[in-house]
């Protein structure tokens, strides 16, 4: 059975980056899993795996658009240092959820430290960039309507 539009499909990947390092892996685990037209996995990545089949091997190369998007400037803000007075690890790189300036929860990334302000960073850690991914579809099955 080939991907389609209505299928549920389980795969192993790797994240490699542009010196051919694996960035991240699924393959010590279970294959993820993903519903097709859900938008539960990035966009170039299911459109990419449409028409495979089980036990198809391939890579795929997917730009930023597709992927996470472009990193973008304007979403990055500053809290109060106060809001982390409780924090015992706080350090450039540290990634935890706050809440942001529209009093929604989001996964950040600690991007500057000083007395008065902690600048936070919700970006995706790949926005911005291409992403070259090693696929596996391991299955595949209808979706019953």
């Amino acid at each position: 059975m080939q991907i389609n539009t209505n299928c549920e499909v389980s795969f192993h990947y790797s994240l490699i980056d542009e010196k051919g390092a694996v960035v991240e892996s699924s393959r010590e685990g279970d294959a993820p899993t993903f519903t097709t037209g859900q938008k539960q996995i990035i966009v170039g990545l299911e459109e990419g795996m449409l028409g495979k089949s089980i036990g198809d091997k391939f890579q795929l190369k997917i730009k930023a658009d597709k992927a996470y998007g472009q990193w973008d400037e304007e979403k990055v803000y500053d809290i109060e240092a106060a809001v982390f007075g409780d924090v015992d690890n706080l350090e450039v790189g540290l990634a935890c959820n706050v809440t942001n300036p529209q009093g929604e929860e989001e996964l950040v990334c600690v991007v500057a430290i000083n007395d008065t302000l902690i600048t936070v960073d919700p970006n995706h850690p790949f926005a911005g960039l291409d992403l070259k991914f090693s696929i596996e579809i391991m299955g595949v099955s209808a979706i019953e309507a």
